[in-house]
């Protein structure tokens, strides 16, 4: 049975930060060294407005190409978009990472393949975007649900992100404990057969290999994606941390072999390069004094086409959106379009969060899903998720 695997976008903002306390030469010598993509938007395609004023929008995407992992997380033809953060660094100083679920369920809007072949506007789950048409309609995907201008486009897949975790020697996360009445209803987040992840409450260290199923694991989890996207927030905040280390920044060598694995698994858009990256990365520094903010496009567990999605409410969304620039329209949210079946992924269980909150804070799970089984607060340890 297919699998499509999680890789954090958070990695990809980690080599910039390094790049960036490494000075301008380095920059443009591992500049050199990245991939590119074009992004070609068809004639009838309306982008939204540039923010303009000094505020960006930088799209991480994590794609789940298994190329050069030797089958270690299954096969799969092609990529897809497994996670989806968009960076807003906003003109006023202020940074938000938002989260989108991969069982987001969107319009596609219309685009042509790589056959010539033309496609219609249609419904399906986010990440479904990618694999029909690659990087622009990924981009074109996201304006048209958040009416925000992507000004660039970063992308990173399976190898460069455990290189980089290894590089940096492994990392620590905590893990909290689910409430009895979770386990007994089958719930699991210390051990998963699909990513391959095992741990035990509290903290854990490790390596890339480890990490990567640490981030990857949705079943077993009481809100399946919604606790995943926990999962990667706590993980960059320890990963930019670690970045920020007296350790890290005074090892030279350890800086290296990180950017190395880095560059070897990196691709921008065609307009841009590690040079425009470079305001994401000196933001992503205040990542552990509360300068960058996490927050989760809204949505509620729903069914369509036979699949668990997760359903943004139009109103909901577009109060979400206002302060980050954003608008929600009729195309983007609701109307009559075809619906594509299929797509990836289990069941969605519980609802998104419209509020951003500080690294570090852990959202308590929807009501719906735990019921009187939510832990006291204070329960767990700051920055531990399930």
């Amino acid at each position: 049975m297919r699998r499509v695997v999680t890789v954090v976008a958070a990695a990809m903002a980690m080599v910039v930060l390094v790049l960036a306390t490494a000075g301008w030469s380095v920059l443009r010598h591992y500049d050199g060294r990245v991939s590119h993509v074009a992004l070609r938007f068809g004639s009838g395609v309306d982008r939204p407005s540039p923010a303009g004023g000094g505020t960006q929008n930088i799209l991480l995407v994590g794609s789940d190409s298994r190329a050069g992992t030797n089958g270690a997380f299954g096969q799969t033809d092609g990529q897809r978009s497994d996670t989806t953060i968009l960076a807003h660094l906003d003109a006023n100083g202020s940074t938000t990472l938002i989260s989108f679920p991969r069982d987001l369920w969107v319009t596609i809007p219309a685009y042509t393949d790589a056959r010539g072949t033309d496609h219609a506007a249609q419904r399906s789950k986010l990440n479904a975007a990618f694999s029909y048409g690659g990087p622009s309609l990924l981009v074109s995907t996201i304006e048209t649900l958040t009416g925000i201008r992507v000004n660039h486009y970063v992308q990173i897949d399976f190898v460069g992100f455990q290189g980089m975790t290894d590089a940096l020697g492994g990392v620590t996360v905590c893990i909290r404990e689910l409430p009895a009445g979770l386990k007994a209803r089958g719930f699991d987040n210390l051990h998963d057969r699909f990513s391959g992840f095992s741990g035990q409450v509290g903290e854990n260290r490790l390596d890339g290999a480890q990490a990567l199923a640490f981030v990857r694991q949705r079943y077993g989890l009481p809100e399946s994606d919604l606790d995943r996207i926990r999962r990667q927030q706590q993980f960059l905040g320890v990963i930019f941390k670690r970045i920020a280390s007296s350790d890290t920044l005074l090892n030279p060598s350890q800086m290296i072999n990180v950017v190395d694995a880095a560059t070897a698994a990196l691709t921008l858009d065609d307009g841009t390069s590690l040079a425009d990256l470079r305001l994401l990365a000196l933001r992503m520094q205040s990542i552990g004094s509360g300068g960058v903010v996490f927050a989760t496009v809204p949505a509620v567990a729903s069914s369509r086409a036979g699949q668990s999605v997760l359903l943004p409410d139009p109103a909901t969304l577009a109060t979400f959106l206002k302060p980050f620039g954003g608008s929600t329209s009729e195309q983007g949210t609701t109307g009559a379009l075809s619906v594509v079946p299929g797509g990836s992924g289990g069941a969605a269980v519980g609802t998104g969060s419209r509020t951003a909150v500080p690294v570090g804070w852990t959202r308590p799970l929807a009501a719906s899903v735990v019921a009187a089984d939510a832990p006291a607060a204070g329960a767990a340890p700051a920055g531990c998720t399930y």
